[in-house]
């Protein structure tokens, strides 16, 4: 369990978690647990109860407008019975579905009748950390009446789960010059060399080539048989049970912190060398997928053709389950299969304004790719980043890209009404596309003129904001990834690059000119600039 509280909890990535007390104010933790310590580590000072309270708290007072499967996305893969509690009963009759549930935010949890908002959310998290709790934890019996005081031992803790980066080196460090330039060109490269090219280069037959591949894996192999590499086989156990039969590559390289590290033995990132060892997983483009993409696409095309009617997306996101596609990822599997259509689940109409609708949005995904300051995050959804001013703050309209209006289903001479979590705000395309005041929203989230919210609809019509404050210094690649919404570690400027270019929607692995190309063809200036 190689991971920490901010990769389960993708709204600490979006905030300023320094400026929330309750984090920093835990004791026998150390400064920015939440992001540096493995969650073993954490659920051995806080128990699984007690950091449920914790989120709970956290997304009560800091992300009221989130939703509740937005704040833990682990609760996709839930089974809704081991959250066992009277009070998700209620609320989960109330809502009338798991995914309904979890579709709600904190404040529209609170405004339910009958529901009480706390006991449910702490129940919900705690089940999530209960069943990610080590098993080898056993209640404390005999020295009850002595109190402890002293957190774990964390050197003893370090023992137990050594560094896996670290396994590796040493398992791999001492490979002679040609198995090296196998394994870099090769058995852990990108697009791995033509064998007779490398062979060329190394002034060997082919033959040798092929041999030393070979032997290369075979000692791969009985590393991954070897006791000290049981870690590592949890991590992979723990990789496959969690993706699924497909994933974005964003998602699989940042699964870990440790994926984005360079392995010192063979000067590759470490994900490639995960990539190479993942059972039954292959890279295609940008999805990680379980078998063949081409197969899972078809199947995938059948299994919506096939329904009675064009389902609308929430539907569809079901439907696609009996796949293997996760709940958290199903949305943007849906956006990546060619040729696939599905309406939006507010949309009813007669067939033939569905398929105008249908028409219209698919322009939309097209055009929203090359919609200036418009981003795809991991969540699937396109998000508009408004750089807040001091018209937003005192109550103006929010000017909208017409790639991202379309994107969200307005129309032209269109007048809407969306949810949000601070009461309806209207879209409109009139003279230009536009959304209403979002004062409320802003004061709620405590946001300044240069801040920064992300914008976009969900499937159900809910207008969805989220808000990260502006940059105080930094470096200019630390700086463009926060235009993008992405406030990680940045990594290497390489690194960084490919995220940005993810964001953008380019698919394929890109150089620097051609992400260069697409922010210059989008229009994003500030990003050229901090990129050069």
């Amino acid at each position: 369990m190689n991971f920490c509280l901010s990769d389960l909890v993708p709204p600490l990535r979006w905030s300023d978690a320094a400026r929330i007390t309750t984090l920093a104010d835990r004791p026998g933790l150390p400064d920015a647990w939440w992001r540096t310590l493995p969650l073993h580590r954490v659920l051995a000072v806080l128990d699984a109860e007690a950091l449920g309270d914790l989120l709970t708290e956290l997304a009560l007072d800091h992300w009221p407008a989130a939703a509740v499967g937005d704040v833990l996305p682990a609760l996709h893969v839930l089974d809704p019975d081991e959250a066992d509690d009277p009070q998700v009963a209620i609320a989960l009759d109330r809502a009338g579905s798991w995914h309904g549930l979890l579709a709600l935010s904190g404040r529209e949890l609170t405004d339910q009748p009958f529901v009480k908002a706390r006991p449910v959310l702490t129940a919900l998290f705690t089940a999530v950390f209960l069943r990610m709790s080590p098993e080898e934890a056993e209640p404390v019996s005999e020295p009850v009446s002595e109190p402890v005081e002293d957190p774990p031992d964390e050197e003893v803790a370090e023992q137990e789960i050594p560094d896996i980066p670290e396994l590796i080196d040493a398992a791999f460090g001492g490979l002679d010059d040609q198995t090296w330039m196998v394994a870099q060109n090769r058995v852990f490269a990108d697009e791995p060399s033509d064998p007779e090219q490398l062979a060329r280069l190394l002034a060997v037959h082919p033959a040798v080539i092929h041999d030393l591949e070979a032997a290369l894996r075979d000692r791969l192999s009985r590393w991954l048989a070897l006791p000290e590499a049981k870690p590592y086989n949890e991590h992979l156990t723990w990789l496959t049970d969690t993706f699924g039969a497909a994933v974005p590559k964003e998602r699989f390289v940042t699964a870990a912190e440790w994926h984005g590290r360079e392995l010192r033995s063979l000067e590759v990132p470490a994900w490639r060398f995960v990539l190479a060892t993942l059972p039954g997983h292959r890279l295609f483009g940008d999805w990680l997928v379980a078998g063949d993409v081409e197969e899972l696409r078809e199947r995938t095309r059948s299994l919506i053709a096939s329904a009675e009617r064009p389902p609308t997306v929430p539907r569809a996101l079901e439907m696609i389950g009996s796949l293997g596609i996760r709940p958290d990822v199903a949305r943007q599997w849906l956006e990546s299969v060619p040729q696939l259509r599905a309406q939006k689940a507010s949309e009813v109409a007669p067939d033939r304004q569905q398929d105008r609708q249908q028409d219209r949005q698919q322009g939309g995904l097209k055009d929203v790719a090359l919609t200036r300051r418009c981003f795809r995050q991991p969540d699937g959804r396109w998000w508009l980043r408004v750089d807040v001013s001091g018209d937003h703050l005192q109550g103006g309209e929010v000017p909208l890209p017409s790639g991202f209006a379309a994107y969200v289903g307005l129309a032209p001479g269109e007048d809407r009404t969306v949810r949000s979590a601070a009461g309806e705000v209207g879209l409109s395309w009139h003279a230009r596309p536009a959304l209403g005041s979002l004062q409320r929203i802003l004061s709620e989230v405590s946001a300044e003129e240069g801040s920064h919210i992300f914008l976009t609809l969900s499937e159900e019509g809910m207008l969805r904001v989220r808000h990260l404050p502006a940059a105080n210094g930094g470096d200019e690649t630390s700086r463009a990834l926060r235009l993008v919404g992405y406030t990680a570690p940045s990594g290497t400027p390489e690194q960084a690059a490919r995220v940005i270019a993810t964001r953008v929607g380019l698919s394929a692995p890109v150089g620097r000119p051609e992400l260069l190309a697409r922010l210059r063809e989008r229009g994003d200036r500030d990003l050229l600039t901090l990129l050069g």
